[in-house]
């Protein structure tokens, strides 16, 4: 499979891969991890071939068929749903158009040349089932979830869960034997999140994964590759396989850089002592060099704990009055209605989990709430003193890429000094000249701390958040669900991250089709 051979590459002064070096064994399931920023993304663009400005190589066996599942879908999709799922076909698609050409060319002017070409691109079109090609579309369409009916629907009308089933279809089209999937739960609801799992599970081939979801981590994985500060390291196992043995490394680092330390304090106070005398200038000399190589091993067992860099606590807001919103009789849609006729309150202080099937309306019930989406009928009526805050989905949409991060935070909260923006951005992660990058050079899970800080510096006491932990690393997940779980306010949140909904929510409204939709006290287990 895939082979990394001296991999460097650079982003101005900083170096995101240094040397990396790593063989992919076949038919292994690998999760690369690291925190945000570190560069994952840079390294599956390069593994992809997106990225070609690297030094080093990577060497690819002619055999390989690689699927690539992006972080989003594609913002440009065909005209229906079954058109955008064959356009991942793109070995077939490129065989069947040349072959066309070919077959039109020769009825103008027919050449023996032109002929043994067509008869080339015939044989293989048919080796790879490319007359079955939109009936196959069609078997991985309903094996998603979807309805015959749904073929010739519109992808844009789609949710955002939805649209990655059409990209997973096309990635699975062209038959590839190596998956690379970047947050490939991102979007998908809990049921098609393990209807995943037991797909990838059973699959042959080989399979490279950035995920921040801690289940399919310990599930799928049976490598953990970690990329830290420029270089690679494979550990064998799920991730709390590579968390114990991370953790025995760290331990033995700091157990030998304890021991350098006394050596080189030894040897110090030798030199310190007989530096100035001229019998001695030799062994002094000696013991400065000695000293050197010292403090040369003490820099590479320096430890480093997972540990994200985040610190936040979230302020206490001025309090809203108790009902902090009223559903009455609500119902939800755009040209026909997803859920009816909803009825619940929310408590100060409550953190309500909305769960349900992608389509079902989640993001469109937290936008009706917020007056961004009106109700087909009845109400969503917020009580005394509510200030909110709204994290949304795609968080870019209220971002200015333009300008850096602290004019963003800056501009979100005009009250707000600089003093106390950058403190509210260092508790985020963002620190130093983080503060002044443009929003359109970060990192994915740069970009969602820009705007929570931007949220956050609001200073509300209600919370709205659609997915924030999309883009997150794993130690940035828990101390916000940590954060979120002590704010004496209230919070309302979409995730499809099952940890983070266990750590934070106290209720749960569950969107159904059918039947009464209700509030319901989360059950401690």
């Amino acid at each position: 499979m895939i082979v990394l051979n001296n991999v460097q590459k650079t982003f101005g002064e900083r170096a995101l891969l240094k040397n990396a070096s790593f063989h992919c064994p076949e038919g292994a399931k690998i999760a690369l991890i690291g925190n945000n920023g570190a560069g994952k993304t840079t390294l599956l663009n390069i593994l992809c071939g997106f990225d070609k400005n690297f030094e080093g190589s990577i060497t690819r066996p002619r055999e390989l068929r690689l699927g690539y599942l992006p972080q989003n879908a594609n913002p440009n999709p065909a005209l229906t749903i079954l058109l955008e799922a064959l356009s991942g076909a793109k070995e077939v698609n490129t065989i069947r158009d040349e072959r066309d050409a070919l077959l039109e060319q020769m009825a103008m002017e027919f050449s023996q040349e032109i002929y043994d070409r067509y008869e080339f691109l015939e044989q293989r079109f048919s080796a790879l089932n490319g007359y079955r090609l939109e009936e196959d579309a069609r078997d991985l369409l309903r094996g998603l979830g979807f309805k015959e009916e749904d073929f010739d629907r519109s992808v844009a009308h789609l949710s955002g869960g939805w649209r990655m089933r059409v990209e997973l279809a096309k990635m699975l089209l062209d038959q590839p034997n190596f998956l690379i999937l970047d947050e490939p739960t991102n979007h998908l609801d809990l049921p098609s999140i393990e209807w995943f799992e037991g797909y990838l599970q059973k699959f042959k081939g080989t399979i490279l994964f950035v995920s921040h979801d801690k289940d399919l981590l310990n599930r799928l994985s049976t490598h953990i590759l970690h990329l830290r500060k420029g270089d690679l390291t494979d550990y064998k196992g799920n991730f709390d396989a590579f968390l114990e043995a991370f953790e025995l490394k760290q331990a033995q680092s700091a157990h030998g850089a304890k021991h350098i330390k006394q050596q080189t304090d030894h040897i110090q106070q030798f030199v310190d002592r007989f530096r100035f005398k001229p019998s001695k200038a030799r062994q002094v000399q000696s013991r400065l060099k000695m000293l050197s190589r010292l403090k040369s091993l003490e820099d590479t067992v320096q430890t480093e704990t997972m540990a994200d860099t985040m610190g936040l606590s979230l302020d206490t807001p001025t309090p809203s009055g108790k009902e902090v919103l009223k559903v009455k009789s609500l119902t939800i849609g755009y040209d026909k209605p997803l859920v009816k006729n909803m009825n619940f309150s929310v408590y100060k202080g409550q953190k309500v989990a909305i769960l349900g099937a992608n389509g079902l309306g989640k993001s469109t019930l937290l936008r009706t709430f917020l007056g961004q989406q009106a109700p087909l009928d009845g109400t969503a009526n917020f009580g005394h003193n509510v200030g909110i805050g709204y994290f949304a989905q795609e968080h870019l949409e209220g971002l200015d890429e333009k300008q850096n991060v602290l004019e963003n935070v800056l501009r979100s909260s005009p009250t707000m000094r600089e003093v106390e923006a950058r403190k509210l951005l260092a508790s985020l992660g963002l620190v130093r000249d983080d503060v002044f990058k443009t929003i359109k050079i970060l990192s994915g899970g740069e970009k969602s701390r820009t705007a929570l800080a931007c949220m956050l510096a609001k200073k509300p006491n209600t919370l709205f958040l659609d997915e924030p932990t999309n883009h997150l690393d794993l130690s940035a997940i828990e101390i916000l669900a940590q954060a979120l779980s002590d704010f004496e306010g209230t919070v309302v949140f979409i995730s499809h991250n099952r940890s983070f909904i266990q750590a934070v929510a106290t209720h749960v409204i569950y969107l159904k089709e059918r039947g009464p939709v209700t509030i319901e006290v989360v059950e401690e287990a």
